[in-house]
């Protein structure tokens, strides 16, 4: 009754009731069910103003009282603009009723996955709907979401982890700190805040990478394909520059190194998959074989294989 009388200017509002419990076929509550052919607002107003009028129930009372304080016309706008919804699925079987709604746009084999992801989709709209960042979602919203989700899922494209999402702040980036491609970085004595960007790039490819493999999105071989192509890249740009500052009588400095970094992390087009475009995935993994992961090793200072032996000769005494 309040949301009625404070957007008495506006549209008609939509108040939903949803329950996991069945209305009786005896009750009135029927004629407000969500069904078309069941609906009768002037049956369910005539029961309910009985049932106001009658009910013993002391904590209903005052919202009693109130709604037969409304003229006729008020409450029939009141109760059109109810809907029940019963017998609505259990929390624990959502997953399996949204499952069978997708089935015709989830990819084969990937439903529960698919499933899984538009869910994690819509708990991030309930909290912006919940904190007013976001003022309302449409239908035309979740057939957006849904048709971009299934193109993520193509042969050719792999859908981007939720946890990729979450802000990355500078606390975060602490326990890197001591990490083999940081290392490297401060030999080539990178600013703070191209720094923390690295780190950053490093995190998000790396549980987008362990996202994939955990559900079976993509394999180890791939994955080792897509080093190898990143590795060719590097390797060429890596060369290519420190044989120009031999030509060139350059010193071999900090620099150079990042002169190497910014050209590679430039100029890479390494795919893990054609459509998959997101460029932090390449630069944190290219962090990634600094850091030794696929058994490559890659480095940006151009002595960096003689000063990462002296480091590692430091970590072995």
């Amino acid at each position: 009754m309040d949301v009625l009388a404070a957007g008495s200017a506006g549209p008609q509002p939509v108040l939903k009731l949803v329950t996991t419990a069945s209305i009786p076929q005896a009750s009135a509550l029927n004629f407000l069910r969500g069904a078309e052919d069941a609906r009768d607002i002037g049956e369910a107003t005539t029961a309910l103003e009985k049932a106001a009028l009658e009910s013993l129930n002391k904590t209903t009372e005052a919202w009693r009282q109130k709604f037969l304080q409304l003229s006729p016309a008020e409450r029939s706008s009141l109760l059109s603009a109810v809907t029940i919804d019963d017998s609505s699925p259990r929390a624990r079987d959502v997953g399996q009723v949204l499952a069978q709604a997708v089935r015709l746009v989830a990819p084969r084999g990937k439903s529960e996955i698919f499933v899984a992801y538009l869910l994690g989709w819509w708990y991030r709209v309930c909290v912006q709907l919940l904190d007013g960042s976001l003022p309302a979602i449409s239908a035309d919203d979740l057939e957006q979401e849904t048709s971009d989700l299934r193109d993520q899922f193509l042969p050719d494209n792999l859908p981007l982890a939720p946890e990729v999402l979450v802000p990355f702040s500078e606390e975060d980036s602490l326990p890197y700190r001591d990490r083999q491609f940081v290392q490297q970085l401060m030999w080539i004595a990178l600013d703070e805040e191209r720094l923390w960007s690295a780190i950053r790039d490093y995190h998000r490819a790396w549980t987008q990478r362990s996202e994939w493999l955990r559900l079976n999105l993509i394999s180890e071989p791939e994955l080792d394909r897509f080093a190898f192509q990143l590795f060719d890249e590097w390797e060429h740009i890596f060369y290519e520059r420190v044989a120009k500052m031999r030509r060139d009588g350059e010193p071999a400095d900090e620099i150079s190194g990042q002169e190497i970094l910014e050209r590679v992390s430039a100029e890479s087009r390494a795919r893990v998959r054609e459509r998959f475009t997101a460029t932090w995935l390449s630069r944190g993994t290219f962090h990634a074989l600094a850091d030794g992961w696929s058994n490559r090793i890659i480095g940006w200072h151009p002595e960096f294989p003689s000063k990462l032996a002296g480091l590692l000769a430091e970590v072995a005494q």
